[in-house]
């Protein structure tokens, strides 16, 4: 009995290294990003952000999405690996370590492994700080003003629910922009000419901004994300005005319109947020 426990001691250390180190797929990368999205959220507007009508799939769907995104984190990660393998001065930009000695741990073997493990973790984390549909509707309540905001974004009697309304339209918005984003960077990434056109320096020289250049990927994707964030704070911020001076200008048009009910408002911005 003590020798099968010492055998499954010694066989549970050789395979920790191997474990820690395991870089996860990109289904499970995702789900731990819904994950930590849905605590940012609250559980109401994340349903709200991801559910198809009628149904209770909010999490599926959402880890459907984003493991397009870390499918090109992982993509990304072993283009920018092997690029690296394949540098004949990784050295002597790395301190005189080779790749093998930089990344890899006992035999080196599991060098190129770290290496992806190490770049798609840290583009993970550089996106997952954009994702913060919470925080841009803060921004927007401050721009707009506590009442405009109520009624740009309430869709019940009191608005009171204005906040959740908000923090799930961006989320979705937020949800298909960081698919494109990591679409395009991917692009930029395999671009033969990206050197030519930025000044020689290689994609990770660009975007990287950690002292090993890990985050290279994740800073790209933040970066687009961030800009189509922006663009539509300015959307719905012009829209909420635009709705505003409509109901003010021609009340019975404007009823005409979106109707003379408590979300009559938020239809309205949503409307003219969509032609912008």
């Amino acid at each position: 009995m003590k020798k099968k426990i010492m055998i499954l001691i010694v066989t549970a250390f050789a395979l920790a290294p191997v474990a820690a180190f395991a870089t996860p797929t990109p289904a499970q990368q995702a789900a731990k990003d819904c994950a930590a999205l849905r605590a940012k959220m609250g559980v109401s507007p994340f349903v709200q952000a991801f559910a198809s009508p009628g149904t209770s799939n909010a999490f599926g769907k959402c880890v459907s999405k984003f493991a397009q995104v870390e499918r090109a984190n992982l993509s990304s990660a072993n283009t920018l690996c092997a690029a690296e393998q394949a540098d004949p001065n990784f050295a002597a930009n790395h301190g005189g370590k080779t790749f093998v000695q930089f990344y890899g741990a006992g035999n080196g073997k599991d060098a190129f492994g770290r290496c992806v493990s190490l770049k798609a973790r840290s583009s993970t984390r550089a996106e997952q700080t954009e994702l913060n549909p919470a925080k841009s509707c803060s921004f927007l309540k401050t721009k707009l003003g506590q009442p405009l905001f109520a009624q740009a974004f309430g869709t019940n009697t009191n608005h009171r629910n204005a906040f959740g309304k908000c923090v799930s339209m961006v989320a979705r918005s937020q949800s298909t922009s960081v698919i494109n984003a990591a679409t395009m960077c991917l692009s930029e990434l395999n671009d033969a000419n990206f050197a030519d056109s930025h000044g020689g320096k290689t994609f990770a020289q660009v975007y990287g901004t950690n002292t090993d250049l890990s985050n290279a990927f994740g800073n790209c994707v933040a970066q687009k994300l961030q800009a189509a964030t922006t663009k539509l704070q300015a959307s719905l911020t012009s829209a909420s005005k635009t709705c505003r001076a409509m109901r003010s200008s021609d009340p019975a048009g404007f009823r005409s319109k979106y109707g003379s009910r408590s979300n009559a408002f938020a239809k309205c911005v949503v409307a003219q947020a969509h032609t912008k």
